[in-house]
């Protein structure tokens, strides 16, 4: 017999697997739905669930009828943004979405807003890489992208296009209908609740995260290329600066993550500044920040506009204190270790450091020390007017270790993990203060190399963008929402050097200048303080905002 004209088995013959992942249920919509509903608000919301038992908790029925409208709002976003074959990848999204907010706000005590959605997005690999832990990639996978990709094991029983065109408004008619009842029922108590408690909806996920990514891509729609306004227009050098015999060097040091808390020149500090300490500088210990993220912070500062004022809107379509300076007649360099010039030298143009320049500084990661060299060749070459803004990687977190050499670490023991689950609360601080040690490091040798020079009148300005939190509370880095945010966050250090000689030819009171450390001050005082500084006379400056103000003799010297 030919093979060809062999017999073929029956089918029933051939082996068949029995294995458990064959045999998959069939499920309706409306009960894939119920139980990724279900999921997310059982596992991953426990800040969320915590809060509103803090809030509710001696009122079961209101804490009931809360729950009810919470599962009718999840409900209400699956079957919005799910329909048909939408359903299971928006479901899976959603998941991740909300494990990965539950990770981080139950591990660091961050909540998700628009300005952490602007950090996550537009930061860089090196910065995002120390997040992504591997303790974070284990609880994400596990209760974020497993049960995601589990949707897509039971078979989904799919509704002919007819039934959909109905069930689709219907479910969603259902959820809304629920969810407006269950407010209604205590509308008074409810809506009371959630303008009060921000922190409450902020901490319900994916809901929060979802919303954040709305509002960002709202602003970030807006914000397009427009005309952009230009601000003191008269800006021109005043008697002191035009009269000057040398050229005017500013180094501006834009910091990162320092906290006024530990910062050793400021009071009930350990001591993290001790060679700032031994040199002349003029501390301001009672500075608030505009923000409690680099993304609003650092435009913050060098706009005009204040805390009260601020929003990026604003700040894209105007001018800033780089802008002025340019125009009245400064060479103004960014020169960056950290995340871009978050568009501040968006018209100058701005440079990241050069690695070759100090090579040990960049071993790893370049520390704030690859900044001296710069300065020094800043230095070298200056023939006139000059402003170098240089934006500091300092503190950032969570690699708190990355940002020092070991050998200038001080406080031990030191965490040396980007996952603060492996350390102590004490190894955690005493890595950010060592951090903050290279900080001090860095500023006290710019102070060494500008008053050895005899090329320029020469001046040093630093000032934290924003502050940290080290565990207070459970929280842990920073951007926290304005409306919640510790002093631990928003409380920042600043400290001032002016060379003698710059005081006498810029007509500047020393102890004039140190009066001024004795009232509170905040970011909304750089933009103005700069300009004052440097004698740059125009109507955009507020005398009331500048340090310097008052400081000044009336007119240059003979």
């Amino acid at each position: 017999m030919t093979p060809e004209n062999l017999p073929l088995a029956a089918p029933s013959s051939l082996p068949v697997s029995h294995g458990w992942f064959t045999h998959r249920p069939t499920i309706g919509q409306t009960s894939l739905n119920l139980i990724v509903t279900a999921y997310i608000l059982a596992l991953l919301n426990s800040g969320f669930w915590r809060r509103a038992v803090e809030i509710f908790g001696e009122s079961p029925a209101q804490l009931a009828l809360f729950a009810l409208a919470i599962a009718a709002l999840t409900m209400l976003t699956l079957e919005f943004f799910g329909p048909a074959r939408l359903q299971r990848p928006m479901a899976a999204v959603m998941i991740m979405m909300a494990a990965a907010a539950h990770y981080h706000e139950r591990a660091l005590g961050i909540l998700v807003d628009r300005e952490m959605v602007r950090n996550v997005l537009e930061t860089t690999f090196t910065e995002s890489r120390h997040l992504l832990t591997a303790g974070a990639m284990r609880a994400i996978v596990l209760t974020g992208v497993l049960p995601a990709a589990l949707l897509f094991w039971p078979r989904l029983r799919q509704p002919s296009g007819w039934h959909q065109l109905w069930r689709w408004p219907l479910g969603v008619g259902l959820a809304f209908a629920v969810l407006v009842g269950s407010l209604f029922a205590d509308f008074k108590t409810y809506s009371a609740v959630l303008r009060e408690r921000g922190d409450l909806m902020a901490s319900y996920q994916p809901g929060a995260t979802i919303g954040a990514l709305a509002r960002y891509a709202k602003q970030q729609w807006k914000s397009g290329d427009g005309v952009v306004r230009p601000i003191g227009t008269d800006a021109r050098p005043g008697p002191w600066l035009a009269g000057a015999d040398k050229p005017v060097l500013l180094v501006l040091f834009a910091g990162e993550t320092a906290r006024a808390q530990n910062f050793g020149l400021n009071p009930g500090a350990r001591q993290t500044t001790p060679e700032l300490a031994a040199r002349d500088v003029i501390n301001f210990p009672d500075v608030s920040s505009c923000g409690t993220s680099t993304a609003v912070s650092l435009p913050c500062m060098f706009s005009p506009l204040t805390q009260a004022e601020y929003d990026r809107d604003d700040f894209l379509a105007q001018e800033n204190l780089l802008d002025v300076l340019v125009r009245s007649g400064f060479d103004v360099r960014w020169i960056d270790n950290n995340t871009g010039d978050q568009t501040i030298a968006r018209r100058i143009g701005w440079d990241r450091v050069d690695a070759t320049l100090a090579p040990a500084a960049c071993a790893g990661e370049c520390t704030d020390e690859i900044f001296l060299p710069v300065i020094e060749q800043t230095l070298a070459s200056i023939t006139r007017n000059t402003v170098l803004v240089l934006h500091m990687i300092g503190n950032h977190g969570p690699a708190y270790h990355l940002r020092y050499p070991p050998e200038r670490a001080r406080f031990e023991p030191a965490c040396d993990s980007a996952e603060f689950s492996r350390c102590t609360t004490e190894a955690i601080a005493n890595a950010y203060d060592n951090a903050l040690l290279e900080t001090d490091f860095v500023l006290a040798r710019t102070i060494d190399m500008l008053a050895d020079s005899d090329r320029a009148l020469t001046a040093m300005l630093y000032l934290s963008d924003h502050g940290e939190s080290l565990g207070e509370n459970g929280l842990y880095l920073h951007a926290a929402p304005m409306f919640m945010a510790p002093e631990t966050q928003t409380k920042v250090p600043m400290v001032m050097w002016l060379d003698p000689e710059f005081r006498q030819d810029m007509g500047l009171d020393d102890d004039c200048l140190r009066t001024a450390t004795t009232r509170p001050a905040s970011h909304d005082n750089l933009f103005h303080t700069v300009l004052g500084l440097l004698d740059v006379a125009t109507s955009a400056r507020l005398p009331a905002l500048d340090l310097a103000g008052g400081c000044r003799s009336t007119s240059p010297r003979s």
